[in-house]
């Protein structure tokens, strides 16, 4: 709108005073950000350019391209994975980054057998009722129950016994199948272990039989032929047996086959765990459990992996990575787009390549982007990298990892207590150019119990690791959905990290050392 005259004096003597102060104040400012000895010798002009290299457009558009039909929901080992990282690596050429093994330019490839979920199976429950009828009461797909890509193909129709953790551990005095005959039966079984406390040497005991493809291996010697897993998650892991039955179902669920047995779903488990003694009995009930699959056990899928040399000949061997998974869970039958988990941390990712490459930003040390495969089926990827990374890993200097970063109004990063200075590096990254509510916490390192990101397999391996993501959002997280889409996805706050971390890597990138603590 254009002023009238009657205006114009006090543009002139209150607002122009204002305008002229504006531009003077943050010149000033910049230029002295701009010259702190951690970002080199890059100059005003190319930190306001890394700063806003990336608009909230190219999220979306990244994002939406992710997950597009097209795609396939990205699981490891299947075309739409492949279109997946062919489109990211395309990215990664198109502004300059090169390819961190040469030898096969932008992937790592790795073997990989992979599951596609054919239909969207069954679940049902047989109650024998007065002169041999029987009530069947039959569950929805999505509602109350999810197919497993480590189940088999076929069906199954059993008695049903409820056998705690499905775990056999002797070596430490429990085994849910010790007391119960589960040959021929269907088993429902919990999530994780019954040991719920935090001593370290107890905890790494029971670590080996956290991981789920046990519960199917023990309920296989026991002679099972299905399971019933209580914990409402659609999951991709690759089929352990081809003739096992796999599905995982609501508490629900589980309190009717539960019913009449004289027990409580809730009581059940608190005895378990204050007792650390198995509590499996028969339920009186039977099932059927059907699912049409197609295992794949020869399937190959990468990490999508590129870098930006650093300029110092000696700190360009010290490296930054920046890693986030590329895969979801596929097919299972319908689609699984995978918005939130994980376009999000993989849009951040290439967004911060973008950012580096196309400013031109001088970093001495060398920056890793890094996109992984098979995060969905047990960190697969994460461990190829680590176990494969072609030079020694105390050269790895710092790893933030992006899962599930894309919802809220605020930031937050954690990491153990040795590693905490990299923490400060971000919080004073935000204070100078984005001013987001910034929460921080580090704690004693430990072996975790249950890894379920890529940034803890570098973690393991005591190489310093930073868990990055947002936080605030007024409605609870859509994760392992069909509905995990662009609805619930916060583009600004993406935007703002992507800021955050491009100019705390050309931070860390030009530091003269960085010297850690080792756990």
């Amino acid at each position: 709108m254009i002023p009238d005259e009657s205006n114009m004096n006090l543009i002139s003597c209150d607002t122009m005073k204002k305008i002229f102060f504006f531009p003077v104040f943050a010149l000033i400012s910049l230029t002295v950000v701009a010259q702190h000895d951690n970002y080199g010798q890059n100059d005003r002009d190319v930190l306001i350019k890394a700063l806003h290299a990336v608009s909230e457009d190219d999220i979306s558009d990244w994002m939406h391209t992710m997950i597009s039909p097209e795609m396939r929901g990205r699981l490891a080992g299947d075309e739409g994975y492949d279109m997946a990282a062919e489109w990211a690596a395309g990215k990664f050429e198109e502004w300059g980054l090169d390819p961190f093994f040469p030898e096969k330019g932008y992937f790592q490839e790795f073997d990989q057998p992979y599951t596609l979920i054919k239909d969207k199976g069954k679940l049902a429950m047989h109650v024998a009722v007065d002169e041999g009828d029987t009530i069947t009461k039959t569950y929805r797909y999505g509602d109350d129950y999810w197919p497993w890509g480590i189940s088999g193909s076929g069906e199954v129709t059993a008695e049903v016994v409820y056998a705690g953790h499905g775990i056999s551990a002797p070596e430490l005095g429990y085994d849910d199948y010790a007391e119960v005959d589960v040959e021929g039966k269907i088993v429902i079984t919990e999530l994780g272990i019954p040991y719920d406390g935090d001593d370290p040497d107890s905890l790494a005991m029971w670590q080996p039989y956290v991981d789920h493809s046990n519960k199917v291996k023990f309920a296989l010697e026991n002679g099972a032929v299905g399971l019933i897993f209580a914990y409402h998650v659609a999951s991709p892991r690759p089929t352990a047996d081809p003739d096992f039955i796999f599905l995982a179902a609501t508490d629900e669920v589980v309190k009717d086959f539960l019913a009449g047995t004289g027990r409580e779903l809730s009581v059940v488990r608190e005895n378990i765990r204050n007792t650390l003694t198995p509590h499996s009995f028969p339920t009186g009930k039977k099932a059927t459990l059907a699912l049409t699959s197609e295992y794949y056990p020869d399937g190959k899928t990468s990490n999508v992996v590129a870098m930006i040399e650093g300029s110092d000949p000696e700190l360009k061997d010290e490296f930054l990575i920046v890693g986030a998974h590329l895969d979801h869970l596929g097919m299972m039958p319908v689609l699984f787009p995978g918005a939130l988990d994980n376009a999000s941390g993989s849009a951040l990712a290439l967004g911060i390549a973008k950012a580096l490459a196309t400013s031109e930003a001088e970093l001495k040390r060398t920056v890793i982007i890094l996109l992984f495969g098979a995060e969905e089926v047990g960190l697969v990827g994460a461990r190829q990298f680590v176990e494969r990374f072609p030079h020694p890993q105390e050269q790895i200097k710092m790893m933030v990892n992006l899962d599930m970063v894309g919802r809220g109004d605020s930031f937050f990063a954690w990491t153990a207590e040795p590693w905490d200075e990299l923490l400060e590096v971000m919080e004073r990254n935000n204070d100078r150019w984005v001013h987001r509510h910034f929460q921080t916490r580090s704690n004693p390192w430990q072996m975790p119990l249950r890894p379920r990101t890529d940034g803890m397999v570098f973690y393991m391996a005591q190489i310093p690791a930073v868990t990055f993501g947002t936080r605030g959002a007024e409605t609870r997280a859509l994760y392992h959905v069909p509905e995990d889409d662009m609805r619930q996805i916060d583009i600004e706050i993406m935007r703002d990290v992507v800021k955050v971390l491009t100019m705390s890597l050309i931070d860390l990138g030009n530091m003269d050392t960085i010297e850690l603590d080792t756990p």
